[in-house]
């Protein structure tokens, strides 16, 4: 890693470098969990039925019966919740925040298939990337702090130290750093909302 994006990277993570350290590893696997369960998703899209998704789809209001500030709202409040999900259940060992995430990639790569067989794969690439590029990796980050929860939680039972010192970390970089990022990408995923679908 060049000194430049070290730099950026310690600038985000407040100077704490040996947080940003541990996590680096666990974003790699968070990712790798994340990418996978997208293609699954994608393609089984065909096989799987909407009624597995009827929760999830649920916290979703019609645009077209809503305002942009519900909207808005509604989007930051469910990314916002998912995120602190994924944050607290590391409490549990550090497995189910990347359960989450597959379930996450399988149902994107689900909406996606749906989504290209009518408008292509064009309009799938061109409605994610601009609000996704920012909070995909922003959920990927909050599953990782998740992990390194449920891993610094068995160090400590295991009579190590750092348990404190990480909730302490990850609790000021969700609150600072996360949920402005989920403020920014709301706003670009409502107005794309409001462009291609009204």
């Amino acid at each position: 890693m060049n000194d430049k994006r070290k730099g950026i990277l310690s600038s985000f993570f407040q100077g704490k470098d040996d947080y940003m350290d541990k996590l680096v590893p666990i974003f790699v696997l968070s990712s790798l969990v994340f990418m996978f369960s997208i293609f699954i998703g994608y393609a089984l899209g065909d096989e799987t039925s909407a009624q597995s998704f009827e929760g999830v789809l649920s916290n979703i209001p019609d645009p077209t019966e809503s305002s942009r500030i519900e909207m808005f709202a509604a989007i930051l409040s469910n990314n916002i919740v998912a995120c602190s999900l994924f944050v607290v259940s590391g409490l549990l060992g550090g497995v189910l925040p990347l359960m989450f995430m597959a379930f996450n990639g399988f149902f994107i790569g689900y909406i996606s298939w749906n989504v290209a067989q009518v408008q292509g794969l064009a309009f799938v690439f061109a409605t994610i990337l601009p609000h996704g590029i920012i909070e995909i990796p922003t959920i990927l980050l909050s599953a990782s702090m998740g992990v390194g929860l449920g891993y610094s939680l068995i160090h400590r039972l295991m009579r190590r130290e750092g348990l404190q010192k990480y909730v302490s970390i990850s609790f000021r970089i969700f609150i600072l750093r996360i949920i402005p990022l989920l403020v920014f990408a709301a706003g670009i995923e409502t107005a794309l909302i409001y462009l291609f679908v009204i």
